[in-house]
């Protein structure tokens, strides 16, 4: 499928030219819910919302808010978690973080281990147990000179991957017994969205691009016990966000195509090497990390720039 390439960024609002400033390729009210329509429904009211996460039992869901001022490397204090059934009611608005645990900045990324979820916020990894809501884990990433940490996927019960979109690199957290990280590939444009596929000893990651332009690629971090070698699966040309697998080796990954237009999602089967789009039933605006729940077929998309999150049947 021929894609579409966007050389400027001409038409961004004056907001978010300042957030190109600050990350050269980054990038209301009480949440509630809108109801039902078939097999989609929006949450609305979100500040920001960036990715979504799920218990291993389907019951808990969370979603990431980098905050209202749509500041994602500012340090400001007013990113929070939201927890949503998987109907999308609000349970709580703000469920993370508690008040005796430090403020969240401008989370992304989360994955969930066991009882803990684990979030990217700019420059750190935390930590939450969701029973209790405490703050157990912490790890700081500032001497990379990161402020744009972003994505996490889980490798096993006690390590994760990260993506670190502002310089170019994914590493490779171990969680326990004693936490510490290593470099696992750098050089890729803009490195946002992650999915492990553990069936195939792959890390699947998707670039925003780097240096202002929309030039990220769909690609994969191969191991099979070899030195991890990152190869690309789609030519440059995409401003790349979430990315999951679907059933039948298909991966599906968001692209915002302009900050003052739709996005889109496309699906890249590994089997056969082909591109299709995947139309939703409605345009969003700034699809972010996208997660999909497989028991039920459901995508949960991120509507970062509408303060939204569509849920929607995959067909």
């Amino acid at each position: 499928m021929k894609r579409a390439r966007f050389a400027s960024v001409s038409a961004v609002s004056s907001i978010l030219k300042t957030l190109l400033l600050i990350v050269p390729f980054a990038i209301t009210s009480c949440a509630g819910f809108n109801g039902k329509s078939g097999s989609t429904f929006v949450i609305e009211g979100l500040s920001s919302p960036e990715s979504v996460a799920m218990t291993a039992d389907g019951k808990r869901v969370f979603i990431s808010n980098m905050g209202e001022k749509l500041e994602p490397s500012a340090k400001d204090g007013d990113g929070y978690i939201t927890e949503v059934s998987p109907d999308g009611s609000v349970i709580t608005k703000k469920f993370l973080p508690n008040s005796k645990s430090k403020k969240l900045n401008g989370p992304k990324g989360m994955a969930i281990i066991g009882k803990n979820l684990y979030v990217a916020d700019i420059d750190r990894v935390v930590g939450f147990d969701i029973t209790t809501r405490a703050q157990v884990f912490e790890m700081d990433f500032s001497a990379e000179k990161t402020v744009f940490l972003n994505d996490l996927a889980v490798y096993d019960d006690k390590t994760l991957f990260l993506s670190a979109t502002d310089i170019g690199k994914i590493f490779k957290l171990t969680l326990a017994p004693k936490p510490s990280y290593n470099l696992v590939e750098e050089g890729i444009a803009g490195p946002n969205g992650l999915y492990y596929d553990k069936e195939r000893d792959r890390l699947y990651v998707v670039g925003f691009g780097e240096g202002g332009k929309f030039n990220g690629a769909l690609g994969m971090v191969v191991f099979n016990g070899e030195k991890p070698k990152y190869t690309k699966l789609s030519a440059d040309g995409g401003a790349l966000d979430g990315v999951a697998l679907l059933p039948g080796g298909r991966l599906i990954y968001s692209d915002w195509v302009a900050f003052d237009k739709p996005g889109m999602l496309l699906v890249y089967d590994l089997n056969t090497g082909f591109f299709t789009e995947l139309k939703l039933s409605q345009p969003v605006r700034g699809p972010a990390d996208l997660y999909y729940d497989a028991p039920r077929n459901m995508l949960w998309l991120p509507k970062m720039m509408e303060g939204k999150v569509l849920v929607e049947e995959v067909r």
